[in-house]
């Protein structure tokens, strides 16, 4: 089947919008800046004014380039698609408590959704010694690329040890790790940034990640960067892991936009035998286990370090 049109056309509009984002998010790194905070804790979940500028700008953008789209945007902004069925859904500043501790582990991740399916991404990292930092894109069926490099998540069957690996802090209350996962895990890190650590994945930077319980903007664009560099990306629901086909429900009813927004799952990426391996390797803990853990976490008191957003 040919490539319809639209699809290069509206990859090349989000590879340029991530560049102009990131330019005007790179304006503001390591400024003075105010921070508010959305969590009920006060110290959770940071937003800046680099993130809400970030967010219209894009929405403004999109919405003038393409009037039939919809727009799902994390710091609020959203209308509904029209006859199109594409809905773009942007994190304007994923990793944004680095960004306000001037870490320049940050990105902007912009991607779209065709009836929930995500067709199209790109994502800007800062990169040293790149004053225009780096963009990755992808497009269904196009593969994905840096410029006129092309991308490919990393090999093996197996993560091998000293090669990075994501493997998040929500594992210890939902899954326990076998003994083949825990033997042959990799090295873990975590900078902070879900979208940027995709990116990373389709590079081959990162040999797999797993992620908690990410939000659909923190994943779409990333989505298709993994799948398009050759990789699997996986969702755990109620039945299960499955393969991250769509962000929408075949069964439910209602606003679309509403459910991009509700959407949170874990997932997993990589090639598709280390995918494999490390979803075989997750043993899920009983729930007797689960709620006795839980207790035991809701009694410690709060702490201020580690968080991401």
């Amino acid at each position: 089947m040919p490539e319809a049109p639209w699809l290069k056309e509206a990859e090349d509009c989000a590879v340029q919008l991530a560049r102009d984002a990131g330019r005007l998010l790179m304006e503001r790194f390591q400024r003075p800046m105010a921070i508010e905070y959305k969590d009920k804790e006060g110290w959770r979940d940071p937003v800046t004014e680099a993130d809400r500028a970030a967010e219209t700008f894009l929405s403004t953008e999109l919405a003038s380039r393409f009037p039939d789209h919809g727009f799902v945007g994390e710091e609020g902004e959203g209308r509904a698609a029209g006859e199109s069925g594409l809905t773009w859904v942007v994190d304007p500043l994923d990793g944004t408590t680095n960004f306000a501790n001037g870490l320049p582990s940050f990105c902007c991740s912009i991607g779209l959704l065709e009836h929930g399916v995500p067709v199209v991404g790109a994502i800007f990292l800062p990169w040293p010694d790149t004053p225009g930092g780096r963009v990755f894109h992808a497009r269904r069926g196009g593969g994905a690329w840096e410029n006129e490099e092309q991308l490919h998540v990393a090999p093996g069957e197996k993560p091998v040890a000293g090669r990075v690996t994501v493997r998040g802090g929500f594992l210890a209350g939902r899954f326990r790790p076998s003994k083949e996962l825990l033997k042959n895990g990799g090295q873990q890190r975590s900078v902070g940034s879900t979208a940027y650590e995709l990116a990373l994945t389709a590079d081959g930077t990162y040999q797999f990640t797993l992620h908690g319980n990410p939000h659909s903007w923190d994943v779409a664009a990333g989505t298709v960067l993994v799948q398009e560099a050759g990789g699997a990306v996986v969702s755990r629901d109620r039945e299960g892991w499955r393969p991250l086909t769509s962000f929408l429900s075949d069964t439910a009813n209602g606003d679309a936009t509403k459910q991009l927004r509700d959407w949170r799952q874990p997932v997993l990426s990589g090639n598709a035998d280390m995918v494999r391996f490390v979803q075989e390797g997750l043993l899920p803990l009983p729930l007797s286990t689960r709620v006795v853990r839980g207790a035991k976490r809701a009694l410690r008191p709060p702490r201020r370090t580690g968080a991401s957003s």
